[in-house]
């Protein structure tokens, strides 16, 4: 997971900015639970604690502000510049970085953002003439009540002051993030013109093709797998069901200690009954990485539901490798298909069967170039 840029100008000068920071961070809550921003207003720089779990009626007045959601604060200041970045590069505000994406904010109200040659999205939209807005996720701009109007190029550094919008470099964007079309971005979101959905359209109809079996029901896992389970069920001619019910939306993905991803697992997918009852199951998630998620979700289908069979189809090449780029994962160790081979790994989560897209079928069906790295043991 990355994490999520947000920066902000108003070029009708200091207004009540909380409210667009607030609901701009929330839209990318997918990304992460800690939400920081950094303000400027009339005392100069300002923290922003956000909490994105309420909302609060809080009047916090300035002409621009920039934040970040992620699993950690990833915003920082450097003598008079704030500045939120993600990915592993030297940053320096004003300046190309080489593999890092930030938004920055000078304390005599200059807004910049760049997005590196490869690898990390930013946006840009405009609300009317009031506002500039720059988003990792274009559904944050909409949201917003914004227009996206495009992506930024690949090193491209804007400037966004009272005088205007300044920009300077930039070319075609190389590979993007896999994980962010397969997991991390929101299904309403945009890459590069391209949408997130689309593509994951493409990759569960890819996936079906895989499947053998002989079914009654598929299901996806809360949330992500929701969307592949709707088009490997279509491809098939076999219903599709809500099978799991969630109580709080938690990434398990992104949780290091066992007991807590178990915990997370549970709270985002408790099965329902009368879906599975007697059934020959299809679960359906984005990725496998250590597989807790799909055997917590067998046995709930086995020994609470009654399911007959339980299968398990994957839109993903099963995880190796950490992202040598900090994209937050678990360490190798946790990686199942780095210690087991596919028929042990099946028995091993309690399934009947299990299918997943080979690096190969995931680059032919993905349609844009993306970075592999985390599917290759390295």
């Amino acid at each position: 997971m990355s994490a999520g840029l947000l920066a902000i100008y108003s070029f009708a000068g200091e207004i009540n900015l909380y409210p667009l920071v607030y609901y701009g961070l929330r839209a990318m809550a997918n990304r992460g639970e800690v939400a920081v921003a950094y303000l400027l207003g009339h005392r100069g720089l300002e923290r922003l604690e956000v909490d994105l779990s309420r909302e609060e009626p809080r009047d916090v007045r300035g002409v621009a502000a920039v934040g970040c959601v992620y699993t950690e604060d990833c915003c920082r200041v450097e003598g008079d510049v704030a500045y939120c970045a993600f990915g592993r590069g030297e940053v320096k505000p004003e300046a190309p970085s080489e593999a890092a994406a930030y938004v920055a904010l000078t304390a005599d109200g200059v807004l910049y953002a760049y997005r590196p040659p490869r690898l990390w999205h930013l946006a840009v939209g405009a609300h009317g003439f009031d506002f500039a807005l720059i988003a990792t996720e274009t559904a944050a701009i909409e949201v917003l009540g914004g227009e996206v109007r495009r992506s930024l190029r690949g090193g491209e550094l804007l400037k966004i002051s009272r005088l205007g919008v300044v920009s300077t470099g930039g070319e075609q964007a190389g590979e993007v993030c896999a994980m962010e079309y397969v997991y991390s971005s929101r299904l309403d979101s945009e890459i590069d013109g391209v949408e997130v959905a689309e593509v994951r359209a493409r990759l569960g109809e890819a996936l079906a093709a895989k499947v053998k079996n002989s079914l009654d029901v598929i299901v996806g896992v809360p949330d992500t797998g929701l969307y592949y389970a709707a088009w490997v069920a279509e491809k098939l001619g076999v219903r599709h069901v809500p099978g799991f019910v969630s109580t709080v939306r938690k990434r398990s993905a992104l949780l290091d200690d066992v007991r807590d991803r178990v915990s997370a697992i549970q709270l985002k997918a408790n099965v329902v009954k009368h879906a599975a009852r007697g059934m020959r199951v299809l679960v359906i998630d984005d990725s496998l990485i250590s597989g807790l998620t799909l055997r917590h979700i067998a046995q709930l289908l086995r020994l609470r539901a009654g399911a007959k069979e339980v299968h398990a189809a994957v839109a993903a090449p099963p995880l190796r490798s950490q992202c040598p780029y900090g994209v937050k994962m678990p360490p190798d160790s946790h990686m199942v298909f780095n210690h087991l081979e596919q028929d042990t790994v099946t028995k091993a989560l309690e399934l009947d069967g299990l299918y997943y897209l080979t690096l190969e079928e995931f680059q032919r069906a993905i349609g844009v170039r993306v970075c592999t790295l985390c599917f290759k043991r390295r």
